[in-house]
């Protein structure tokens, strides 16, 4: 049974090794080197237990607890940094609810919170505009890390 929960200390390095492998998967092939090495050098398992315990971010996982299947990680209260989901896993509903749970954690420590906005990669864009997402512009390349800004709003 997969259940989401959030990242427990010690699963820093599954959820960090998932991310980088559907990373190369799925976003690697979109991106310049250069957008690849920028990405890549803004993570690490030390960082994801920073975000894990931050005051204003969390991450999430789903899982079985013998191994983790997705991660999200939420910033500044109100944006997803990361979304993953194991390539073996993906259209299985695992991201859709791991974004539901992640906007109801972001609502419970911010009542008053009107939107939750994410930086969509290319391949991401058709995902969350399915989740309700909109395009708050066109696509942005910011050295080689190519993403379209995106909110959701959220009903008061």
């Amino acid at each position: 049974m997969i259940e989401i929960y959030p990242m427990e200390q010690g699963e820093e390095r599954e959820a960090y090794e998932l991310v980088v492998r559907t990373f190369h998967a799925h976003v690697a092939p979109v991106y310049s080197k250069n957008g690849v090495a920028k990405f890549l050098g803004m993570l690490s398992p030390d960082g994801l237990s920073d975000m894990r315990t931050g005051e204003d971010s969390f991450i999430l996982v789903a899982g079985d607890r013998q191994s983790i299947l997705g991660v999200v990680s939420v910033i500044n209260e109100n944006h997803i940094a990361l979304l993953f989901v194991d390539p073996d896993h993906q259209q299985t509903g695992i991201g859709k609810n791991l974004i539901e749970r992640a906007i109801t954690e972001c609502s419970n420590r911010n009542p008053a919170l009107s939107a939750i906005t994410v930086s969509s990669s290319p391949n991401s864009k058709a995902f969350y505009e399915g989740v309700g997402f909109e395009a708050q512009g066109g696509e942005v390349d910011e050295d080689g890390m190519r993403f379209t800004p995106m909110r959701k709003k959220l009903a008061r």
